[in-house]
């Protein structure tokens, strides 16, 4: 690109526009996009407990498929709108807390405490229709876990 000798100081500052909003544009397609994540606090069972509200059918599926638990009931849900790189925190029981960190290109880095002793972090790719899941056990026959989906 050519500056004319007749107004330089006009070019110059057109060029420096120009290349502020190159630069810039090339800033705002690495950062991580707002997400929404659903937490959830769900409870392995063997025994059916009436009353309390069953998981959806797409959680009980990939459950079932690697726990031994025949019953999955909801004991808590929280949703979590999480800022580009931001890091946000959900109480789901007296004992169980999550921090969840929204990273680039559509991962979530997520801290399981107990007590507030973490037990676990963990990163993953979440797409909406996946599932996050973490563990923990219990003195009875059964356990918990923390379900996380993304919604659209």
């Amino acid at each position: 690109m050519s500056v004319s000798r007749n107004n330089p100081p006009m070019n110059r500052y057109t060029v420096l526009v120009a290349a502020l909003l190159f630069v810039s544009g090339g800033y705002v397609t690495a950062q991580a996009a707002p997400i929404t994540v659903q937490a959830r606090l769900v409870l392995g069972t063997s025994k059916e407990e009436k009353g309390k509200m069953g998981v959806p059918a797409a959680i009980k599926k990939k459950l079932a498929r690697v726990f031994k638990w025949k019953h999955y009931y909801e004991l808590n849900s929280k949703r979590m709108n999480i800022a580009d790189a931001a890091t946000k925190s959900a109480k789901l029981s007296r004992a169980a807390s999550i921090k969840v960190n929204n990273k680039k290109n559509g991962k979530v880095a997520v801290s399981l405490f107990s007590k507030g002793k973490m037990l676990v972090q963990k990163t993953q790719n979440l797409k909406p229709g996946s599932h996050m899941v973490l563990a923990g056990s219990t003195a009875s026959d059964s356990a918990w876990f923390i379900v996380l989906s993304k919604s659209k």
